[in-house]
């Protein structure tokens, strides 16, 4: 049963040129978000990195989401009970510079009892004018196979391409800024295989249907962001998303991050993140007549949304690093009945250690 939770499920592979790294990192973490939804995930990690060269980095991971859930997207007509499932991802990447030329690629396959997924992304990055400047090309293909849990017949597919530019800019010593485009084309099954319509009259339901949505959809996205350096040790990173699809959904997100060194080794991150967006054509929160598409998804009505959380960083003998990390976030829902609000936590811990 595939979720959609607080945060993406995929790992996304920068398409700009990475910071120095040293010759080899491993980390372990462990994630775990649970929301008044009745949905809780619990999600170990672990990576690793190493320069086999000087020019030459490999990356690869695996994390797992161990997920229980009896939120309204699973307790339906059609599938009325709480479930368990586990969710497997691997990946792996490999970056080569060339001068003042940066290239990567990456690969990423995830499963689970219902749904696999192939991820296949590449990416190109130039400095220019004394490192002052980058620009950057990525483009990333994922191939997904959806199935439906007890029903062997039922087999859809869905393939998502993605294109990425990006300008990093330095304005000064103190001030980054960064100008990304993103236009992602999917193409395929993007509705619930487990959500059932209801068709109502007089407010009760007469029949359920099938979720239906458009089996094409594209998105773009622009991003303007800035980091500051403010005074000896404190930091701002800001920046603003819009965001519009051919579903009809419009959205707003603005993000700030205040960094803060405590000491030589300990570093506090405070983050707050506000999102609003208008809901799809199609959605309705009642459907009283058959439609071409029909959805009782959430993500797909208006709604806003705010995150603030906080990381603790401190490294250990110049080597180790742990981190602590908390995020609450609010989710409200202005059209969908069923679930007027959502709240929750995310919670996670981590260790790395260089070599």
């Amino acid at each position: 049963m595939r979720l959609q939770l607080i945060g993406p499920a995929l790992a996304v592979v920068a398409v700009h040129a990475a910071p120095a790294r040293a010759q080899a990192e491993f980390v372990i973490k462990l994630q775990v978000y649970a929301d008044s939804d009745h949905t809780t995930v619990v999600s170990p990690l672990i990576s690793a990195q190493a320069d086999v060269s000087k020019d030459t980095n490999i990356s690869a991971g695996y994390v797992a989401d161990v997920i229980s859930s009896a939120s309204i997207d699973i307790v339906s007509q059609a599938s009325p009970a709480t479930i368990h499932d586990v969710r497997h991802q691997v990946s792996t990447a490999l970056t080569r510079k060339f001068g003042t030329l940066t290239a990567n690629g990456a690969y990423i396959y995830s499963t689970e009892n219902d749904y696999s997924s192939h991820v296949v992304s590449m990416g190109v990055s130039k400095d220019l004018a004394e490192k002052d400047t980058t620009l950057a090309l990525g483009f990333s293909l994922a191939m997904n196979t959806v199935g439906r849990h007890g029903d062997v017949n039922f087999h859809k597919s869905l393939t998502v391409n993605e294109v990425t530019l990006a300008w990093t800019q330095m304005i000064n010593p103190r001030t980054a800024t960064q100008v990304s485009y993103d236009l992602g084309v999917a193409s395929g099954f993007q509705a619930s295989a487990y959500r059932f319509v209801p068709v109502m009259s007089g407010g009760d339901p007469m029949y359920w249907v099938p979720e239906t949505d458009p089996d094409s959809r594209i998105r773009h996205a622009l991003v303007f962001g800035v980091n500051r350096y403010l005074f000896q040790h404190t930091a701002v990173q800001a920046d603003y998303r819009y965001y519009r699809d051919t579903w009809g959904i419009s959205s707003h997100t603005v993000r700030a991050t205040y960094i803060a060194d405590l000491s030589p080794r300990t570093q506090l991150r405070l983050r707050n993140r506000l999102y609003s967006q208008t809901g799809a054509t199609f959605y309705k929160s009642e459907y009283d007549a058959l439609q071409k598409y029909m959805a009782l998804d959430r993500e797909l009505s208006p709604l806003w949304s705010e995150t603030i959380g906080a990381k603790l960083t401190r490294k250990f003998a110049g080597y180790a690093e742990a981190e602590l990390k908390a995020d609450l976030f609010y989710y409200n829902y202005a059209d969908f009945p069923l679930l007027p609000s959502r709240t929750g936590v995310n919670i996670g811990v981590g260790v790395g250690m260089t070599y």
